[in-house]
This record gives structure tokens, sequence and C-alpha cells, in this order.
């Protein structure tokens, strides 16, 4: 019985930090978009989400530690994006499309990691510099995973003729450009704008 109880406390704890790592995720994200990461204090991401100092520190040891969380989490859930829309169709014209919507979807339900990542000047053709290993690793597997689609819709000819591994950094090129628009334009262009907008930009660089 007493192993039982041990049991729940641990997973209403395990769940108590969850819910604590989350709300300072989202507060961390709000403000290094809003402030940058050197101008970002601990204090506003704690004001933000609601939590004592001690709490944030219990879950990450600084800043920087927080800040490396949240482009890991992020980039997890791109990778899975990446996944999805590249590998949602036979007909990779069909998946490219797929790929177009998945990945402004994303970014327009999570503005401020947008923000947050255009503010790093990190060029998506080139990937992280100077992020972590991880980090590295998983813009490697988003950029194999953009090629992959490439190299079939080379194959199948309806893309054009060209590399697929360049093809891939056109497409990250041209979603970059397009979002960097959208957010300096103070994101007021609809859904359904970008998308065709995307569309139209892949239209005539990339499919035939």
């Amino acid at each position: 019985m007493r192993g039982t109880n041990r049991t729940l406390q641990d997973k209403a704890r395990q769940a108590r930090n969850d819910l604590y790592r989350q709300h300072i995720l989202e507060a961390a994200e709000q403000v290094f978009a809003e402030h940058g990461f050197d101008s970002a204090k601990l204090q506003d991401i704690s004001r933000l989400a609601g939590v004592s100092m001690g709490t944030i520190y219990a879950q990450f040891p600084g800043k920087e530690d927080l800040f490396r969380a949240l482009l890991d989490t992020r980039g997890r859930e791109l990778l899975q994006v990446a996944k999805a829309g590249a590998q949602s169709h036979d007909d990779p014209a069909r998946a490219l499309d797929d790929l177009i919507e998945a990945y402004i979807d994303y970014f327009i339900a999570h503005p401020n990691f947008l923000r947050m990542h255009l503010r790093l000047g990190t060029s998506w053709v080139l990937g992280p510099a100077t992020g972590s290993a991880g980090q590295v690793q998983l813009w490697a597997e988003i950029h194999a995973l953009q090629t992959d689609l490439m190299r079939r819709g080379v194959a199948a000819k309806v893309f054009i003729a060209e590399d697929p591994a360049f093809l891939a950094k056109v497409f990250s090129a041209l979603d970059q450009v397009l979002l960097a628009d959208w957010v300096a334009g103070g994101m007021k262009a609809a859904r359904a704008q970008l998308i065709e907008r995307m569309r139209q930009l892949v239209g005539r660089v990339i499919t035939r």
C-alpha cells in the first residue's frame, strides 16, 4: 500500500513539474521574442509564468539552459511537422504542398517562437552554427526529410532538374523570407494568403 501511495505521489510530483516547465518555457518564449536573449531577464520570465525564481532554477540552472531547452523542444516539434508533411503523400508535389501548409500552420500557432528564432539571425539554409549538438542534429534531420522529398520530385520530373539538397535549401530560404516578411508586416496576413504566396514562390523556382 505504501508503495502504491509513493507511486501516486511521484506521478503527481512529475505532473506538477511538467506543468511548471511548460509554463516557464511559454513565458520564456515570449520574453525572448520581445527582448532577445541578451536583454531578457529571468525575473521577467518568472513574473510572466507566475512562478518563483526558485521554481525556475529547479527546472533550469540558468538562462542559457532555459533558452537551449526551448530551442530543443520546438526543434523536436518542427521535426515531427516536417516528417508529417514531407511523408504525407506518394505524390511529391502534393507532399510539398502539405509541407508548406504544415510549416505555416506551426509558425502561426507559435508566433513568439518564430519572432525569437528570427532574432537569432540563424540561417534556415545553413543551420545553427553555434547551437547545441542536439539542435544541429535536429536541423540535419529536417533538412534530410526535405532533401528526400526533393529527390522524389526530381525523379518524378515534377520538380526542376537540380541537386535535391540544394532545392531543400531553396525551400527553407523561401520559407524563412516569407515568414520574416510576415513578422515585419505585423503578422497581419491571413493563413490562406501566406500559403498561397508560398505556393507561388515554390511554383516559380522549384516545381515545373
